[in-house]
């Protein structure tokens, strides 16, 4: 009998697209065989230089994307969901060209990102089994089911409301919802088509979220409540063994001369500074930002992409590298391997915007948009692994603020950074232990795997 063959269709962003290859991978050593599907343009920028796993049982494919906007994706979510309408068709025939392929069984099941909201319908009218990915936190994905509790506050800006009556969360303020959340989108008048995706998603056989139950028991347990076949299989960054998995396809190139830097740095002594592949911050911001690294007096490593700071122009970025460059202690660098960063031992705690994919390892928590305010606020409030940079997205950024945050969690006192440490690491060996096998998240996975393959054999 023929191996489950998915179809596997991220949204178009790097932060979504990495999560989806991570699974793939997982599923791709229990036997599948994995599609991978990207928008041309970034599998032309990224992916052509890249193997897949080594052999034809998984590829990368690509469609045309000219329908997508050229603009950057910041806030602007829904219109890039909207434009994606237009690739359905090319999805379509990519599906029906693989059914007369004889050198690949037929798609088994089309692993959707869950931003894409016609993925159900596309799915019933091929007859094929659709999954979805959950990129995001559980308790982010558990806020979308209950978006209609919320209607009566939103759009959220400027509300001090405390919401304390979502079933599964903590009691949080209005100013940590999602910045999607904080402005009507024109897009999406009164949030009604977010709000019927979510809908369609609580029907779905198959809903893969990336976290894992010590991380987020409440939100995960209730998640269920709405959708039994809501299932943890995170954290995704982890392979099977415990280890952390580098991923080699990014639009930058790594630069590997930091870690020569970072060994030459005391233990535990490096703040490392990364705001992900997305997220941008203001070059006052910025600014800000390095004067309290530098004031903290701790060595720094800071990852300042091309396109990272808003309102500045070449000269701009050239002159604030510059000065950086001239402070002893610190490193810039347009990216980083940064899984062997963070494995070494010279770094002492990582400053991100708190985009899902790093709040493993975010003990200074920064968030630019999206739902980072409110990850920040889980990362913080109740799991008590970080501290806030800023409190909410508006929030200006002072240096005096950053020094003092820096030197809290780079402190040696019981009570300061050395616990925020400890149960940092109590967190990670638990994440480990969830996709090992025996854990959790290694089941669920497992579980998935065998009905698929029952699925196949009927």
């Amino acid at each position: 009998m023929a191996p489950p063959h998915v179809l596997a269709f991220p949204f178009p962003a790097q932060g979504h697209i990495n999560p989806m290859i991570l699974l793939c991978r997982k599923l791709a050593s229990m036997g599948f065989i994995i599609t991978f599907i990207n928008t041309r343009s970034r599998h032309e920028q990224e992916f052509k230089k890249s193997t897949a796993v080594g052999d034809d049982s998984f590829r990368f494919v690509s469609i045309p994307d000219d329908c997508l906007p050229k603009h950057r994706l910041g806030n602007n979510l829904q219109m890039f969901l909207n434009s994606m309408e237009g690739m359905k068709q090319d999805l379509e025939q990519l599906v029906m060209g693989m059914a007369s392929d004889p050198r690949r069984p037929p798609v088994t099941c089309v692993l959707f990102d869950a931003f894409i909201g016609w993925s159900q319908e596309f799915c019933h009218n091929l007859g094929i089994a659709r999954a979805l990915l959950w990129t995001s936190s559980a308790a982010c994905l558990l806020l979308c089911f209950h978006l209609p509790l919320l209607k009566h506050i939103l759009p959220a800006k400027g509300r001090k409301d405390i919401i304390d009556f979502m079933p599964g969360l903590p009691s949080f303020c209005a100013s940590h919802l999602p910045s999607t959340l904080q402005h009507e989108d024109e897009c999406d008048p009164g949030f009604e088509l977010r709000i019927q995706r979510f809908e369609r998603m609580k029907d779905d056989v198959w809903v893969f979220v990336n976290s894992f139950q010590e991380m987020e028991a409440a939100p995960l347990d209730a998640a269920r409540d709405v959708n039994p076949n809501c299932i943890a299989v995170g954290p995704l960054h982890f392979d099977d063994t415990g280890e952390e998995t580098q991923l080699s396809m990014s639009p930058w190139i790594e630069d590997t001369s930091c870690l020569e830097w970072l060994d030459k740095q005391a233990p535990s002594s490096v703040v490392y500074v990364s705001f992900g592949s997305v997220a941008t911050i203001s070059y006052s911001d910025a600014q800000q930002v390095y004067e309290g690294l530098a004031n903290s007096g701790h060595a720094f490593l800071w990852v300042i992409r091309l396109d990272l700071l808003q309102g500045s122009d070449e000269q701009a970025r050239n002159d604030f590298s510059a000065r950086i460059q001239q402070n002893e202690k610190g490193l810039i660098i347009s990216w980083a391997p940064q899984v062997k960063v963070l494995e070494h031992e010279s770094v002492g705690a990582l400053l991100s915007h708190c985009g899902w994919n790093s709040t493993l390892e975010s003990l200074l928590c920064l968030p630019c948009f999206a739902e980072q305010v409110f990850n920040t606020a889980w990362v913080v409030d109740t799991l008590k692994v970080g501290v806030r940079i800023k409190e909410v997205m508006e929030a200006g950024i002072h240096a005096s603020h950053v020094e003092d945050m820096v030197r809290f969690v780079m402190g040696r006192d019981h009570c300061s950074g050395d616990e925020l440490r400890r149960r940092a690491k109590e967190l990670r060996h638990a994440a480990k232990r969830n996709v090992q096998p025996n854990g959790s998240s290694h089941a669920n996975l497992v579980n998935f795997a065998k009905a698929l393959k029952l699925h196949c054999d009927l």
